[in-house]
This record gives structure tokens, C-alpha cells and sequence, in this order.
């Protein structure tokens, strides 16, 4: 499964981009890297979006580049995606207990494809000693991958995608850091306990530790079943994968 520890990790003057920027998580994500010295790229599907992050020091709003795409047209930022340090992907969608074939594939297409697109877009990036050294991939995957959400098509494109990241890790250029959260209040997970600000200041906290995979949740079973699943999964994909290159 490789380490799950590295050293730990400064955002200073690093280039983040994030998707789902526009939403909850997005936002609180962006404040808190800001606040670490990051320059923050608000990547959104939504129309005409603003975002105005205050400055701590001097309460001065900081420049935020805003760069809207396309689900199935993410290869059109692959320019833009050399110059960024770290790729956060954090869209997503849940339609509760909607199970009709139209939910089916916008909760795989949103939750699941477009996430490994960008995946792979961004991996084209890292082409040198340095971008292997500097460049990081965040997907942010919920505690879906093991315990039940309450909305079975989140659940199992959720799951879909941990699997495929757990899988492309094996041969992977450079790091790429799961995001295991909890239940934090967000439109799209109304049952959602914790605050958006808190899950953001813990995953920030937890990659300066140089932790790959980010558990911030107040399930206790997690933190005991994810490690399990993710070792296993990833034992069996090295016995019965390998890469063709």
C-alpha cells in the first residue's frame, strides 16, 4: 500500500486548484489553505460564481482565480494544471434515495468518472524530478468507502472512486492523499454534524503531518475500517493488477 506518512507539508506559495469550489467544503477549504500562504484556484461547474477570501493578518479580501469547466471537458484546463502544486477534488453530488437511471449515471459520471479524469489529466503534469517532488492529488472520497451514507448511489460511486485511487496509487508519479471526512453539514449531506470550517482546518492540520490518507469524522469505527479495507484492497489489486508500462 506504500507509506502513510511522508514529511510533513508546507502550503506556503503553493498553487491549489479545487473543485466543487463553490460549495461548502470548497470554500472552507480555500479559506483555510489561504490562511496557510497558498495562492487558491476556485475551479466550479457553477454560473457567474464569487469568492472573496478574507485576508487574517488584515481582514483584506485575497485574489482568488475562478476558472469554470465542464463535466467531460476537464482535458480543456490541462494547460492551466502545470503551474498547480496541488489538485483538490472535491465535487460532488448526492441524490439521497433517488435510484432511477438518470441518478445512476450523474452519481457515477459527477462522483466517479470526472474525478478519475482529473486524476489522470493532472498525472500528465508531474513529467520531471520536481513535479514528482512538488505535485500532489487530493481526492476527497467520505467515509462512504465503508460506512453506510444513508444514500445508496453515493455510497457505491463514493466506493467506486476509493477503489480506483487505491488502484492508480500503485503506479502513481506522485502522491496522491485520500480524504476520509465525516459527516459535516453541507447541502449535499443534510444529516451532516460537524462544520464544514472544522473538517478544513483538521484536513489542513493532518497533510502538514504528512498523513496520506485524512480521516476527519466523529465515527470511531472508521478509523478502524478504513485502514482494514484499504490495506486489503490494495494487497489484492498489487496480486492481481499490473501496469502495462
Amino acid at each position: 500500500m506504500g507509506r502513510v506518512l511522508d514529511l510533513a507539508l508546507s502550503f506556503k506559495d503553493k498553487s491549489i486548484a479545487i473543485t466543487g469550489a463553490s460549495g461548502t467544503m470548497g470554500r472552507a477549504l480555500a479559506t483555510e489553505l489561504s490562511k496557510q500562504g497558498a495562492r487558491i484556484i476556485a475551479l466550479t461547474t457553477s454560473p457567474n460564481p464569487k469568492f472573496q477570501i478574507a485576508d487574517s493578518d488584515n481582514q483584506s479580501n485575497q485574489a482568488v482565480e475562478v476558472l469554470t469547466w465542464q463535466l467531460g471537458h476537464e482535458t480543456e484546463l490541462r494547460d492551466r494544471l502545470q503551474k498547480v502544486d496541488i489538485l483538490i477534488l472535491n465535487h460532488g453530488v448526492n441524490v439521497l434515495g433517488a435510484r432511477d437511471s438518470i441518478s445512476i449515471y450523474k452519481s457515477y459520471e459527477v462522483n466517479t468518472f470526472s474525478v478519475f479524469r482529473w486524476i489522470d489529466l493532472f498525472l500528465e503534469t508531474v513529467t520531471d524530478a520536481q513535479a514528482i517532488t512538488a505535485k500532489e492529488i487530493w481526492v476527497n472520497t467520505s467515509e462512504a468507502e465503508v460506512n453506510p451514507a444513508f444514500s445508496p448511489l453515493y455510497e457505491l460511486s463514493k466506493r467506486a472512486i476509493g477503489d480506483l485511487v487505491t488502484l492508480r496509487r500503485l503506479d502513481a508519479p506522485c502522491k496522491i492523499r485520500k480524504l476520509i471526512l465525516g459527516p459535516f453539514k453541507s447541502d449535499l449531506n443534510p444529516y451532516g454534524v460537524m462544520s464544514a470550517d472544522f473538517v478544513a482546518w483538521a484536513i489542513v492540520a493532518l497533510a502538514n503531518l504528512g498523513l496520506r490518507d485524512i480521516i476527519v469524522t466523529i465515527n470511531p469505527i472508521t478509523f478502524i475500517a478504513y485502514p482494514l479495507k484499504e490495506f486489503w484492497r490494495s494487497l489484492y489489486f498489487r496480486a492481481f493488477s499490473r501496469s502495462l508500462k
